[in-house]
C-alpha cells in the first residue's frame, strides 16, 4: 500500500485487489490462467526484457491473461469485472497501480484477501453478478469482489464476479 496515508483510497484497495487475485489465480497456485509470472521465476524472467520493472511486467502480463480468462467466462458485452472495468476506472488505476508491490506467498495473499474481504461467504461456480457499472468503486463492492474470488479459491472451484453495465 502507499505510503501517503494510513487510509488507502478505494483506487488502491482495488489496485490491491487486483494484484492478490493475480497471484492467486496464476499457474503455481490456483492455475486460472496459465502464466507464471507472479513468483520469484517469473520476475527473474522479466527482468531480461524489463530490467528496470520487471514486476510491473510481470503484473501487466498476469493481469492481461486474467481478462482473457474472466471475459471467456463472461463475455466482454454488459459487464465489468475485477480484469476489465470502466475505461476511467482503468485509468484511474493505472495511475495510481502499485505494479511494484511484494510478490506474496500463497497463504500471505488468502490471507490479505479474507481481511479485505472482511467476510466469508459461499460463492458459486462460475459467473455471478455482484452489482451494477455505478457501484463498482464503493467499499461493500471491494468486499463482495473480495469475498468470491476468497471463497473460490478456498474452494477449489472458479467464480467469476461481474458487475452489469444496466441497474
Amino acid at each position: 500500500m502507499p505510503a501517503q496515508s494510513k487510509h488507502p483510497t478505494l483506487i488502491h484497495k482495488l489496485d490491491r485487489l487486483r494484484w492478490l487475485v493475480a497471484i492467486l489465480g496464476s499457474k503455481m497456485n490456483a492455475g486460472w490462467w496459465d502464466c507464471s509470472f507472479m513468483d520469484e521465476t517469473g520476475i527473474k524472467f522479466m527482468m531480461n526484457s524489463f530490467p528496470r520493472s520487471a514486476t510491473s511486467a510481470a503484473f501487466n502480463a498476469t493481469t492481461e491473461a486474467a481478462q482473457r480468462v474472466h471475459d471467456a467466462a463472461l463475455g466482454r458485452i454488459g459487464c465489468y469485472h475485477l480484469f476489465r472495468l470502466p475505461l476511467t476506472i482503468e485509468d484511474r488505476l493505472f495511475e495510481a497501480s502499485e505494479s511494484d508491490g511484494d510478490l506474496l506467498s500463497k497463504g500471505a495473499a488468502m490471507a490479505e484477501l479474507a481481511s479485505m474481504a472482511d467476510a466469508s461467504i459461499n460463492a458459486p461456480d462460475g459467473p455471478v453478478q455482484i452489482g451494477v457499472e455505478k457501484k463498482i468503486l464503493t467499499e461493500t463492492s471491494l468486499r463482495e469482489l473480495a469475498a468470491h474470488y476468497h471463497s473460490a479459491f478456498l474452494k477449489g472451484t472458479r467464480c467469476y464476479p461481474y458487475f452489469s453495465t444496466e441497474a
